[in-house]
């Protein structure tokens, strides 16, 4: 298995015409359709973050809503108050204690436009006792397997006193228990009779693990500014990267608009933006990073958009933050290893960027050549781009080492 391979399992779930309603997303860690051994919590944060901030909810569920787990120590944050509602279902897991400080959470994603399923019901005297909670939830799953027919009636009668909710029959594993959930009045269903949960893998990118205690660092500081925040973030491929896919994944109606690390950071918003990192570094930090290859070219990534960036500044370009995002993603393809034409789609970057990546001739297609060109020792393209641009080798010599000492994390500001 690739050491940066990430999986996400997804289930269909249908209504009564057939229609694909939504999908339940799964944690997974590997090929290997099931669930691993590890705590709730951490299998969600790891879930929100491969499908937010990875690959992408736009990419895993093709526009229909997501069903995602949450259990009582998740519902009590309020960093996931930032999904949108209309994208996600709360899945509330079935040993989550019903309480007064429960009930004030569910309202609170209630008033935010949220929709609230209980996860595997079965009659619990806390559901007695809380009749409150089915006032805020909107979807009630009956595990068909776990149930028997005595206990699904019991739970039709109790459900009855509540006609707005809507019945999810989940594990419909044949054509009886499908016509038993029909008969019964679901209205929705899920199971292997339909389809079993499928595995969509991507690449991912691996993060720099210096960058992010310094992250932790500045979320302990007092007073927190935003360039404080875009400088640590433009250290990191894999955050600057996640970062724009979230962007795209909202749909803030901004479609290849974003020329620099900064511009996106105030469009979600410092609070907003924070939060999504918060729960990155939780899902991050200590995770082993293997891969050679990978950890070779993020690194070379750093040093190119250090680099254009710096040419550019020297010839007083206004936009050289573009000239940084340019170098940065210029190896995206391969990290990633996937298409140009699959890649650029998903992050929202600038025309300009975009064109520069595909090959098109632009103003930053010279100085991303010419920094090309002392990677690979091409001293005859040195000499030809450094004259038409009018950069002395000089000052080449001393940008370039500059990019490879701030690509390694030592940090020498050009004055």
């Amino acid at each position: 298995m690739d050491d940066y391979s990430i999986f996400i399992g997804r289930q269909p779930i249908f209504d009564r015409p057939g229609n694909i309603y939504a999908y339940e997303l799964l944690y997974r860690n590997s090929e290997e359709n099931f669930f691993p051994d590890i705590n709730p919590e951490q299998a969600t944060i790891s879930l929100l973050v491969n499908t937010f901030l990875s690959v992408g909810i736009d990419q895993v569920t093709s526009g229909v809503r997501s069903f995602i787990n949450f259990s009582g120590e998740l519902l009590a944050q309020d960093l996931f108050m930032s999904l949108d509602p209309n994208q996600v279902v709360i899945e509330i897991l079935e040993d989550v204690e019903i309480t007064p400080a429960l009930l004030h959470r569910l309202r609170m994603f209630k008033e935010a436009g949220f929709t609230l399923a209980l996860d595997d019901f079965i009659l619990q005297d806390q559901y007695l006792m809380y009749s409150q909670l089915f006032e805020l939830v909107d979807i009630v799953k009956v595990d068909f397997m776990l149930t028997n027919v005595v206990q699904k009636n019991r739970i039709a009668t109790f459900l009855r006193k509540y006609p707005k909710l809507i019945l999810l029959a989940e594990k419909v594993e044949t054509e009886a228990d499908y016509q038993l959930a029909l008969r019964s009045g679901y209205h929705l269903f899920q199971g292997y009779f339909f389809a079993k949960p499928e595995i969509i893998k991507s690449a991912d990118i691996p993060s720099n693990t210096l960058v992010h205690l310094q992250i932790i660092d500045y979320f302990r500081k007092d007073t927190q500014s935003i360039d404080q925040l875009c400088d640590l973030i433009m250290r990191d491929v894999s955050i600057s990267y996640k970062l724009l896919r979230f962007i795209n994944s909202l749909a803030f109606d901004i479609p290849r608009q974003i020329s620099s690390i900064k511009q996106a950071i105030m469009l979600i918003g410092l609070n907003g933006t924070k939060k999504w990192l918060q729960v990155l570094m939780l899902h991050d930090l200590g995770v082993e990073q293997q891969d050679g290859r990978v950890k070779v070219l993020v690194e070379l990534s750093l040093r190119r958009a250090r680099a254009c960036e710096q040419l550019a500044k020297y010839k007083r370009k206004s936009n050289k933050d573009e000239y940084f995002l340019t170098g940065m993603f210029s190896l995206i393809d391969a990290v990633m290893r996937r298409k140009w034409e699959d890649v650029l789609p998903l992050l929202s970057l600038s025309d300009v960027i975009i064109d520069t990546l595909n090959g098109k001739e632009t103003e930053m297609s010279s100085y991303l050549q010419l920094v090309k060109a002392v990677e690979c020792f091409d001293w005859e393209t040195v000499e030809r781009l450094s004259a038409e641009l009018s950069i002395p080798k000089k000052v080449l010599s001393e940008i370039y080492l500059q990019a490879m000492r701030w690509s390694h994390g030592i940090e020498e500001e050009l004055s």
